[in-house]
């Protein structure tokens, strides 16, 4: 047991430190310092998914994603859930102790140590996938877009932005979440994310071999009275493997996982499609998915157009077409329309210019 609780206090002690240099160190940074590292996740394009990226849309679809499963999680309590995640964050040994010690943290949060009850350790999947990969990623893709900027400090300015989304999405899952879910998440894996993608040969790696791509809903609020919908984080990869380059492999992941293949049908133009599982209620004794499938339009990684069937916010269609694809004149629009499982549909509309756009049920 004294090696558990040494390695997870460790653990917490190096990403703390972490959290503390990295902006320190970046605050000396020159402006070729900045040019000299390579923007693998940002670009800059005026079309699809990419041209609606910026700090402010990361960071409500990272915090809001799970709003996906309302079974689950929801904004109710705030106050409530605000106060014991905020307990919970500020007393993680305690909290471990309390929820049956560093053997079962580890098991459930970490690494799977007891081999005879491998469903107690479904939890690290997301771990792994979203918070370490995905949280790294959105963070390094948030340090590239303030760099094209100019922006001073941009990764001091990614780190609060990443570490407040994290907290508050702790907060709205914690209606169906253990009490060490928050420690994991917000004091080692989305911290190591951003250490991980920090590193240049890892981030090269993530870019250049597993072609990881961030590809977002496009979040409306809908005034027909259900508040914010459409939103969340969600990330595709489609790795070169086997000298493989016009048909590959294709992994599409977030609350929906689908494998597939991608298919390059232009230089710039790919076609992927995939089908497998959304989850539609998660707790840590009571995790429930249906059959999902999807297909997906990209131009250099942007995501243009997405058709999920039977994913997740109990949608038996989800479509979003980004901007680029519908144009009025200057104008790009992006366009979301959901059909519901109980056949009542939603039209909502998007625009780059602002983070959340508008929806109704007609």
């Amino acid at each position: 047991m004294a090696v558990y609780s040494f390695f997870i206090r460790g653990i917490i002690g190096c990403v703390i430190s972490f959290c503390v240099i990295i902006p320190a160190v970046s605050s000396g940074e020159t402006d070729d310092a900045a040019i000299a590292r390579p923007h693998r996740f940002y670009h800059g394009l005026d079309y699809g998914s990419e041209s609606q990226f910026n700090p402010v849309s990361s960071f409500i679809n990272y915090t809001f994603d799970t709003l996906q499963i309302p079974r689950s999680f929801s904004t109710r309590n705030f106050d409530d859930h605000l106060g014991t995640v905020t307990y919970d964050l500020l007393n993680p040994i305690t909290v471990i102790n309390k929820t049956g010690g560093f053997k079962d943290f580890m098991n459930h949060q970490i690494f799977p140590v007891d081999t005879s009850d491998l469903e107690a350790s479904r939890e690290i999947l997301p771990n792994y996938t979203l918070h370490l990969l995905g949280g790294g990623m959105v963070y390094r893709k948030n340090v590239e877009w303030f760099e094209s900027r100019g922006y001073s400090h941009p990764r001091a300015c990614s780190i609060a932005l990443g570490m407040t989304a994290e907290f508050i999405q702790e907060v709205i899952e914690k209606k169906s979440t253990p009490r060490d879910d928050e420690v994991a998440d917000f004091w080692i894996f989305r911290p190591a994310g951003m250490l991980l993608f920090e590193w240049e040969p890892f981030a090269r790696y993530a870019h250049e071999k597993l072609n990881l791509m961030e590809w977002p809903y496009q979040p409306v609020y809908n005034t027909s009275g259900r508040g914010l919908s459409n939103v969340g984080e969600s990330f595709a990869v489609r790795p070169r493997i086997f000298g493989m380059s016009d048909n590959r492999p294709f992994i599409f992941f977030g609350m929906n996982t689908l494998f597939g293949m991608s298919h390059r049908v232009r230089s710039t133009d790919s076609v992927s499609w995939g089908m497998g599982q959304a989850v539609y209620k998660a707790s840590r004794h009571d995790v429930r998915m249906r059959q999902s499938w999807g297909v997906f339009y990209d131009r250099n990684d942007s995501l243009l157009v997405s058709a999920i069937f039977r994913g997740t916010e109990n949608l038996a269609a989800r479509v979003n077409v980004y901007p680029g694809v519908l144009s009025v004149g200057a104008w790009k629009p992006g366009a979301f329309v959901g059909i519901g499982d109980d056949g009542g549909y939603t039209i909502g509309l998007a625009v780059s210019a602002s983070p959340v756009g508008m929806a109704f049920d007609p």
